[in-house]
């Protein structure tokens, strides 16, 4: 076995059922990979939706909801290929995908990260009959949307810290300490990921923004686990930040409660690009707000002594 794909999911079975597709339609020889999924705790349909797809897959499921951070050590434990690569239920992939990942690692040879863009897409045929965007990059050394790694590897830097307190950064963080072990980043703009992105609504609105204010709280995690310069560059506590989104959210016109139908009617046109661009304004202008709150009152501190210990 080559290749493990890891997927951790939590209460997303429609997408869940559309990106197992994409990934058991690949052109890669099924003999060369598996897929494990850690079903985190889920409560709605994401059972039946696994149970359809029988032997083709490996399911482990938690009785309870731990964090994506627990679910992906557990897949990473699981699986059994000497590469790992990340995937999540909202991501869909064309047929090449698995192909690229492998093909990067047997040209670059041991303790390889391979990068591959994550591109925002509407919808499913989108995302397989689309054009390729012509603009494939991505400045994060593990963005485990799109990434593949040695299952070693992930192994000796100690998995993901299953700490953080909420949603986000914790891929970013294990990027660091894989980084400081010396292992390098390959980028393959060939092995592409399409996000798939949910209409913005007044329904859903509220729920972007707690993601947001756990965005906040992981990210003063992070950084007070490193306490780099580099860290507050990647957690985007800076001027430069601030002022960048201001100007995305039209010099602080576009607001939390006017941004919905500027969005509702971009996505009508299209223009998906457009929207995410709009509404990633309003949204980072929101967490940097909670972010440089939660700094000056301390945030969240990892305990004294405190180091990786996933399997707590």
């Amino acid at each position: 076995m080559n290749l493990s794909v890891v997927v951790a999911t939590h209460n997303q079975a429609p997408l869940l059922k559309e990106s197992l597709r994409a990934l058991l339609d690949q052109a890669l020889s099924k003999q060369d990979y598996e897929i494990v999924v850690v079903d985190d705790g889920s409560t709605v349909d994401t059972p039946a939706v696994l149970q359809e797809f029988g032997p083709h897959i490996t399911v482990v499921r938690f009785p309870s909801n731990r964090g994506i951070s627990a679910a992906r050590n557990e897949g990473i434990r699981r699986a059994s290929g000497k590469l790992v690569i990340f995937g999540d239920s909202d991501i869909i992939v064309r047929p090449d995908y698995l192909g690229w990942h492998l093909t990067t690692h047997q040209e670059n040879g041991p303790r390889v990260l391979c990068r591959g863009p994550v591109v925002l897409v509407p919808d499913v045929r989108t995302a397989l009959e689309g054009p390729m965007p012509h603009f494939r990059t991505s400045p994060a050394f593990l963005d485990a949307a799109n990434a593949s790694v040695e299952r070693s590897v992930l192994a000796q830097a100690g998995l993901f810290d299953e700490k953080f307190p909420g949603y986000g950064w914790e891929d970013f963080e294990l990027g660091v300490r894989l980084k400081r072990l010396g292992i390098r980043r390959v980028f393959c703009p060939q092995a592409v990921a399409f996000h798939l992105q949910q209409p913005v609504t007044e329904t859903n609105m509220p729920y972007l923004l707690r993601k947001e204010e756990e965005r906040a709280k992981s990210a003063v995690y992070f950084y007070r686990k490193h306490p780099t310069p580099e860290v507050r560059l990647l957690i985007q506590a800076t001027p430069v930040h601030r002022f960048l989104y201001w100007i995305q959210s039209g010099c602080g016109a576009l607001q939390r409660e006017n941004v919905q139908p500027l969005a509702g009617w971009l996505q009508a046109r299209g223009l998906t690009g457009l929207t995410d661009f709009a509404v990633r304004g309003v949204l980072n202008r929101y967490y940097l707000a909670r972010l440089r709150t939660l700094l000056a009152d301390g945030g969240s501190r990892p305990q004294a002594g405190d180091g990786n210990h996933p399997g707590k």
